[in-house]
This record gives C-alpha cells, structure tokens and sequence, in this order.
C-alpha cells in the first residue's frame, strides 16, 4: 500500500511552491511558564513568566517575521478589560526583538518522490519575562495581525482579517504558580485529499494537569485600516485591542468544530488530542484547537492554537493497484473472471515513473508461476481460488506489495426445461438444470415473457394469454458470476370450455347477430368454425349472422389452437328469432275542409310498445290517440312507426287534404272608362286550389281578341290589351278552369262592353 509519513509533508513541499500558498503567517500560539515569585524569588506578591510566543510562515514569505513584536497584557475586571501598562501605542505593549533564529522545517527525504527545490517551511519564537502581581482576576496575554491568505476556502473574505493569538492566566494558576501546557508537535500544514489521516495534537503539561481537547473558534484580529479614530483595523494594532473579540465567520457547510468537513468528518479526541478524519476538498482551511487545563476541577488556563491546514491532491508514491478488481484492503485485491479461462491482469500502480520491476506469484494448477513485467496474462490450468503477490521494486526502500485472489468461473451454464399440458390450460412447471463446476448458482432471475417475473429456482407460471412467450433465465453465482439462457414457449391449450357472447339474444326477422368468441385461453391465432342451425357456417374470432327465418337457433363451436389442440360447444336454443310488427291506425277522414281542419288518429298495432306520429316531416307526437288541427289548405303527409319490444317496426304513410269553399262568377258588363270602377272583365269571387285556368275573348264573327291563363289579369277592352280601344258591344268569352280534386268547368257566354 501507499506509504504516508506522520505529517504528510509531501504534499506540503509540493503546496510551498504555489506562490498563493506563501504570503503570510499561517499559525500561532501563545504559552507561558511561570518561573517563581518576582524579584528573583523575594517579592511573594508577584509572579515571574516567561510568554512565548510562536508564530508559522511558509518559506520566503513576503510580510516576513516582525523585528519587534508587541504584545499587551490585559488585566480583567469584570466585563471590562484593563491594560496593564501605561501610555499610548507601543508604549501600551510590551516589545520583543526577533533574537531567536528561524528555525527552517525541511521536507523528510523519500526516493519516490522528485522535490521542488527550496521547499521549506519556518518556525519564529519571540520570548519575554515579565513579573505580573498576583490577583483574584484573569490576565489576558494578546498578540494581533492582519491578513490571513486570500485564498481561504472555509472563511469569508479572508484577505480583511487577520488573527488574534490569546492565553489566559487564572487566579488559581496565579496562585499556584501553574504553567501553561504547550503543544507537542506543529501540525501538518498540508493533507492529502481523500486520504485518511492521523495527527497527534496533544499538549505537553509539567504539572500533569488534566487536559481537554476541542476545535474552538478562531478570531478575527486586525484589518486593512489605515489608523485613524480605529487603531483596531490596522495590520498591527498597537496596542492590541481588547476584547470582546470577533470569531471568523465560516463559509457553509463549515464551522469552527467542522472545519474541514471530510469523510468520514475530521475531529478531535477530547482526550487525547488525536485528530482524525479523511479530508475531501482541496483547498484551504483556518482550524482553531483549544486545550483547557484543569486541576481538581477548577480550569487554570485554555491554550489557542489558530493554524491554516493545506488540502491537496498528494502524487508521486510507489503504491500497488490493480484495475477491475474489488478492493478489500488497501493492499488486498479480489479478481473474478466469468465465463473463460484467461485474464489479463490490469495493472494500474503508481507512480509508474519510480518502478522500475514488478514480481508476480500466483496459483495455477496447483504449482507457483512467477511473472516479471508490468503484467502478466495467465492462462489458468483449472477454475476455481488462485491466490497471488505482486511486489514493486523487491529489495528496496521505494517498494509496496500488494496481493490478489483471483476466482475463476469458466462454465457458468444457465438451462432449464418447461413441464406443461400443451393442450390444456394450467400452470407452467419451470425446471433450472443450471451447473457450473466451481461455484453455487445462489440466484435465478426468471422473465417467463408477458409481463411475469420469478426469483425461486424453480417457478410455477400460470399464464393469462396464449402465445410464444421468450422465456429468459439469468443465473448469479456466489462469486457473482452471471450468464442468461433465452427460449421460446409455445402456450396454445385449447379451452377447457368454450364460452361466446352473442349481442342480441332475441329480435325480429331479418335478424343480425354478432357472436364474440370469449373463450379461455383464445386468441385471433386460433380457428374457430361456427356453425348455425339454420344452415349457416361462419370462421373467425368474431363472426355476424343474419337470420331470416323466425324461429328458436342453436350452434355449435368448433375451436383449434395452432398446436392442434382442440375442443368444441354445442348450444341450443340461443336466439329467437320473431315476426315484425304489422302497423295498422285509424283516421276518421282524408279531406278537411279548413274552416274545420281537425283530424282524429288512433293505433290500433297490435303487440307494440310505442308508435311515432309523423306529420309533413317535421311535427313528432307519440300518443297512441292523436288529435291534431292542419293550420293550412292542401295536400299533408301523415306516418305512423309502430315498434315493437325488439325495437322492430313497421311504416304507414297517407295523405290528407285541407280545402277551403270555391266561387268563381263571370260579370255580364264591364266599363274601361278611365273611372276606376269596372276597368277589367276578369272572375269574381273565392278563387283558389286551380289546377287551371284559360279566358278568351272573342268578337261577334269569332275573331279572338285577348286569352289569359291567370284569373288576375283580366280584358280591357283592347286588342290583346295593348291595341286600340275597340267599340262598345256584345263579345263572346270561353272560360275553361279546374280547381285541385274536382271536375274541370267550362262556361262560354257574352259579355257587354259599355262606354
């Protein structure tokens, strides 16, 4: 498997090179140790401390280690802060000079691995003795500086804050003269993303105090400022502001106990100080630790440590892998191969730059074959387990071994068999007559076709519809081998028993009946022979008969599967088949006179259940008297529909008259003179229902003077009415007219014309 050092500084030298990851301070801490009373021991109203402060940094950084670093002291009142020197600016602090040297964090050397060249990181330590008097009140030792790096992924905009370093000194460590833990090791600036890690992040006490570990809240310190009335939002408040102060305000999902997120989560053993956890995101991440430290139950002082964690993709280790394999451990590998007796085995160990051989061993007919490549293709002897190593680089300190079991299933066979009656409907009895030689076949997954699926062995399908279903077998092994058998089954029983549906069952002759083939299990595959006992013979699913005689029918049902299998229904006295109606009515008259135009209509159908009136095509009655009264004079149309019980009818159709009384008289004089009275010689009277009408005047030697086939237009006494006025006289006229259902007239008279 992959090598990892304790604090994976591979990935830091790597990270050190990106210019975004070497600007500013990257951690810090503060610790002190209380070294007796003050005055060299003679001032038992004081305390001496040495405060330590140490600060992180990535090699060549630009903002660099301060030459005078201040810090400031504050003494707490209550909810109020007091510094405990006097004066303004740096004459509020308390000043060290950087005399320490930089103490460089070189990378570890690995022979895997091709390093950047000066890839580094710095330790700074400023140190200072003071002599605080002994009080019943905290003292707060505080350092602050902006900025933090840009490029932060868990805090929002961290290029405008910075961080502020604390330690507190309780009364009861006053008191006893207690010294603060410190922190054992530095932390590992860099992870490597999805790798699981393990930090020892315990603190080291002198006095054995109980020590409690947790992520706490990193703090805001600092700013972009350029002074002004707000000292606190410079790079480096002088003096360092006091409290309340700000926590860092996380990026979600972030927080200040969930940092890093990860999975499984990146936490801290309360404990022990352990962090554990595999970190999923690259990027940058501010982390906080805080170490309470208490004594019979009373906390004496907490220990801050605010630091930045780099998460990076780690590359350039030697470890083993192998493609298409499962991997149980991350050295161990299990291999199936399914259906054949040879595998290429896919090797995929890293970093292929740094192997320079690869030793195989492995099982193959019960003897060790050894292979030296990159890898092998093996042809194995026999199926089954074959256990195998593959050592990169054997002998050195740049090596990884990894081991592989490879299971071979080389006749995975799927087969069954279908017990069945192909002629009589019922269930499908599946038998599986799968083998293989070097597994167990633990699954069966059946398609049986229209829709049904079985997970047993051996299932009973019983099938809704004929037809040739695809019948598909996948078997699974317990290596998880799989193979899948296709067949077809033939289900075409003939039906136990046959069944129809006729339409109608009853009705009138000429009688036509759709029968409907509902027999269990049929479909349209099948021939079905329908055969009727008045002689008639049908084929098909569904078929129509039409019965023109009355009287009681049978049939018989033949029907044939396309297998042969066969059966038949013979059935008696299904339809009955009867006579229509013979309409008959009552009308008490065919001619109306229209001053009495009321008409009396009666059915008299015998064996009916309803009739319809039909009067001139458009008025509906229903009534089995009808009394009715025409509005107009001529000829009117009457139907009758009587209709029996199987909705048989039967038609009637007459037709009545309506008249009014006729006169038609002929004056014996007429006079055109122009007065308005008399002008024309034409008929008087009820004029109306003419079939025909034709008036001729003629002159005393015959001559016909004017002829008129309209009764309305009468003589004037001119020649064709358009000629001179002829004399005064005697004329002779021929009248000749016929009204609608009488005999014709004709009347020849004279007629005097008078000036």
């Amino acid at each position: 498997m992959r090598k990892y050092y304790n604090f994976l500084w591979i990935s830091l030298f790597l990270l050190f090179s990106i210019k975004t990851f070497a600007t500013h301070i990257i951690g810090g801490e503060i610790f002190y140790e209380c070294l007796g009373y003050g005055n060299n021991g003679l001032d038992t109203t004081k305390r001496k401390y040495l405060i330590t402060i140490k600060l992180y940094r990535d090699c060549g950084s630009q903002t660099g280690f301060d030459a005078t670093l201040g810090f400031t002291i504050y003494r707490q009142s209550g909810t109020n802060y007091i510094n405990t020197k006097t004066g303004n600016g740096a004459a509020a602090e308390y000043r060290i000079p950087f005399t320490i040297p930089v103490q460089n964090i070189d990378p570890p050397e690995y022979p895997c691995l091709q390093l950047p060249d000066n890839i580094c990181g710095e330790a700074g330590t400023y140190e200072m003795i003071v002599e605080l008097p002994i009080i019943n009140e905290n003292y707060l030792i505080v350092w602050q500086r902006c900025c933090r790096n840009s490029t932060i992924t868990n805090v929002l905009d961290p290029l405008s804050i910075g961080a502020t370093y604390t330690i507190e000194i309780h009364p009861e460590a006053q008191r006893t003269c207690n010294s603060s833990p410190r922190f054992i090791n530095f932390p590992p600036t860099v992870l490597c993303a999805n790798a699981p890690f393990q930090f020892d992040h315990s603190a080291f006490d002198k006095e054995g105090d109980l020590l409690i570990y947790e992520f706490c809240e990193p703090l805001e310190g600092g700013g972009r400022g350029n002074g002004g009335n707000n000292t606190c939002d410079t790079p480096t408040p002088t003096p360092d502001c006091k409290p309340p102060y700000t926590p860092v305000t996380y990026k979600f999902p972030y927080t200040a106990v969930s940092p890093l997120g990860g999975n499984p989560p990146v936490t801290i053993n309360s404990l022990n100080g352990i962090i554990t956890g595999k970190p999923d995101v690259i990027g940058q991440f501010v982390v906080s630790v805080c170490v309470y430290e208490y004594r019979n139950g009373l906390l004496l002082s907490v220990l801050k440590r605010d630091f930045q964690f780099n998460v990076a993709s780690c590359e350039g280790v030697v470890e083993a892998r192998l493609v298409d394999a499962n991997r149980l451990t991350p050295d161990y590998f299990e291999i199936t191969v399914c259906g054949k007796s040879e595998y290429q085995i896919l090797n995929s160990s890293i970093d292929q730059r740094f192997i320079n051989q690869i030793e195989w061993t492995y099982e193959n007919g019960g003897k060790i074959d050894t292979f030296y490549g990159w890898a092998p293709y093996i042809k194995f002897k026999e199926g089954g387990v074959h256990n195998g190593t593959f050592i990169l680089n054997p002998g050195t300190n740049c090596g990884d071994t990894g081991y592989f079991k490879i299971t071979v299933v080389p006749d995975l066979n799927p087969n069954f068999t279908a017990i069945y009656d192909s002629c009589k409907a019922g269930p499908v009895q599946f038998m599986d007559q799968s083998t293989s030689t070097y597994s167990k076949i633990s699954n069966w997954i059946w398609s049986a076709g229209d829709g049904m699926t079985a997970f047993v062995q051996n299932p009973s399908v019983n099938y809704i519809r004929p037809g040739t279903y695809p019948v598909l077998l996948k078997i699974k092994d317990n290596f998880g081998c799989e193979n899948v058998l296709f067949k077809e089954l033939k289900y075409y029983p003939a039906p136990d028993v046959i069944v129809f549906r006729p339409n109608l069952s009853e009705g009138c002759v000429p009688l036509a009946v759709d029968f409907n083939n509902v027999s269990f299990p049929t479909d349209n595959s099948y021939k079905f022979l329908w055969k009727f006992s008045d002689g008639g013979v049908d084929s098909g699913f569904s078929v129509r008969h039409v019965f023109k005689d009355t009287g009681v029918f049978g049939l018989k049902l033949e029907v044939s599967s396309p297998l042969g299998c066969y059966n038949e229904g013979i059935f008696n006295q299904v339809i009955y088949v009867y006579n229509p109606p013979t309409a008959d009515w009552t009308i008490d008259k065919y001619r109306l006179n229209i001053k009495d135009p009321v008409i009396q209509l009666e059915d008299v159908t015998s064996a009916t259940i309803g009739r319809t009136w039909i009067i001139d095509g458009k008025e509906y009655f229903f009534d089995k008297e009808l009394t009715y009264a025409f509005q107009d004079t001529g000829l009117h149309h009457i139907r009758m529909i009587a209709t029996d019980r199987f909705l048989c009818t039967d038609t009637l159709d007459t037709d009545v008259f309506i008249y009014k009384d006729f006169s038609l008289y002929m004056p014996n004089a007429f006079s055109p003179n122009g007065d308005g009275k008399n002008e024309s010689f034409l008929p008087v009277g009820e004029i109306h229902s003419l079939e025909s009408y034709d008036l001729k005047i003629y002159d005393r030697w015959g001559g016909k003077l004017f002829e008129s086939s309209n009764p309305t237009v009468g003589w004037n006494g001119k020649f064709e009415n358009a000629g001179k006025d002829l004399p005064p006289g005697v004329y002779v006229y021929d009248l000749y007219y016929k009204v609608n259902r009488k005999e014709p007239v004709h009347e020849r008279s004279t007629l005097s014309l008078i000036k």
